[in-house]
């Protein structure tokens, strides 16, 4: 039996555009950062039967969000945009609302299925390949980031993230030896 599908964004406007794209799906919107526990439980909820897509903003808010939700110990998938694809016209705003169909597909296309966490990765790995506590490391976490299609992250988060998502020493070494 093939799971609904169910994706969770910051905003109504989100949904809007999400929903423009894809007329059936479910869409939870979480109201911004002030999500309630009551939405949390919903989300949570909802992954024990469902795929649930983490859709949010490529900003503080949205990372915040996200952890909050990721908390809840639920299934999740994430799906994310770079900044400079959810830009307003303006370039004042950023949000899925502003990104392009194309954008929004390809996000949705790269989306990263959470498995049970596993802490194989640890800080003196990303020392050691230069991701943390050196000069440039910042541009190098950002470059793998970007390739792995996750938020950008300071060293203790990507830590988090490297780990939930059960990315290999193997493949970080292979991103960093591609980008230089």
């Amino acid at each position: 039996m093939k799971k609904n599908q169910i994706i969770v964004v910051e905003g109504y406007h989100d949904q809007i555009k999400i929903q423009s794209i894809f007329p059936n799906i479910s869409v939870i919107t979480t109201n911004g950062s002030e999500i309630s526990d009551k939405t949390l439980n919903l989300i949570f909820q909802a992954s024990k039967d469902n795929e649930v897509i983490l859709f949010l903003d490529p900003d503080y808010p949205g990372k915040q969000i996200m952890k909050k939700i990721l908390d809840t110990g639920g299934n999740y998938a994430i799906a994310y945009i770079n900044k400079s694809d959810a830009m307003s016209k303006n370039k004042k705003k950023v949000g899925v609302e502003h990104a392009s169909k194309k954008n929004i597909l390809k996000a949705l296309d790269n989306k990263i299925t959470i498995n049970n966490y596993i802490d194989n990765i640890r800080r003196k790995d990303l020392v050691i390949r230069g991701l943390a506590n050196v000069e440039n490391s910042a541009k190098k976490r950002k470059i793998l980031c970007e390739q792995l299609q996750i938020p950008f992250a300071n060293s203790k988060t990507l830590l988090k993230y490297l780990n939930l998502l059960n990315i290999s020493l193997e493949r970080i070494d292979e991103i960093l030896y591609e980008s230089q």
